[in-house]
């Protein structure tokens, strides 16, 4: 067996299956409160990975070039400019579509998403604080090398593989749509970056590597699916869920 391809395939099925309870919510014709709720949701996605971030960077500087990687701290800057730019994006169109000024206070932390924190701090503490803002992270816990594989594999996961986006992306028809297409078709070419096989390739070496990662992607993938469901307003029911579960879980 190819490990590797193996756990791309078991990646990338979880990630169609998240395009499907996208494209379930979008199937339907939708008003502008509709897309308010999982727009608010989205923005505290991206705006809860940023404190932590700042707070990373500010641990790091001081032992740049020495116990720090220059490369390392590059990416933690372009992931901190990105998420930035993201939640700036997202709340501009809200506030276009509520008519009045919002801040971080408004927007909304559901509960299967503080659940997919839970399940990445599982075997990762610190890349769940830093994807959610959940953990206080200390400079020890963001230096750690014992959990290289869990962070690959979890990095593997995130964004579902673009999958909110790339359907976002595509969207046509009136104003608001067309909006949405522009707003995500800008964060897909971000986010697509951070969805990476390459450094889960040099760790996963043995079944016992493969057994575990492919448990993390399962695990992980499993709750971003009810995660979004959530999201969107349960656009699928919990057997469709579960259909779309079994399928994913017979590809790796």
């Amino acid at each position: 067996m190819d490990y590797n391809e193996a756990l791309e395939r078991l990646a990338k099925g979880y990630g169609k299956a998240e395009r499907g309870v996208v494209r379930a919510y979008f199937g339907k014709a939708r008003t502008p409160e509709e897309h308010i709720r999982w727009l608010k949701a989205q923005a505290f996605k991206e705006y809860s990975a940023i404190k932590p971030l700042i707070h990373a960077l500010d641990k790091l500087y001081s032992q740049l070039d020495r116990q720090v990687d220059r490369h390392d701290f590059e990416e933690i800057c372009h992931k901190l400019g990105d998420e930035m730019s993201h939640a700036r994006l997202i709340m501009d169109f809200l506030e276009e579509l509520i008519g009045k000024k919002l801040t971080q206070k408004d927007l909304t932390w559901l509960p299967e998403d503080r659940k997919l924190a839970e399940v990445r701090a599982r075997y990762s503490r610190s890349y769940a604080g830093l994807l959610h803002g959940s953990e206080r992270i200390t400079t020890s816990e963001i230096q750690r090398r014992d959990e290289m594989l869990e962070r690959a594999a979890i990095t593997l996961t995130e964004g579902g593989g673009g999958a909110l986006y790339e359907v976002c992306r595509h969207l046509k028809g009136n104003r608001i749509n067309r909006r949405i297409a522009s707003i995500f078709g800008r964060i897909h070419r971000d986010e697509t970056k951070h969805s990476d096989a390459n450094e889960l390739a040099t760790l996963v070496r043995t079944r016992k590597d493969y057994d575990r990662a492919r448990r993390i992607i399962a695990s992980v993938s499993s709750q971003r699916l009810r995660m979004r469901n959530e999201q969107f307003g349960f656009p699928l029911s919990r057997s469709e869920l579960r259909a779309l579960e079994r399928e994913c879980a017979g590809t790796a």
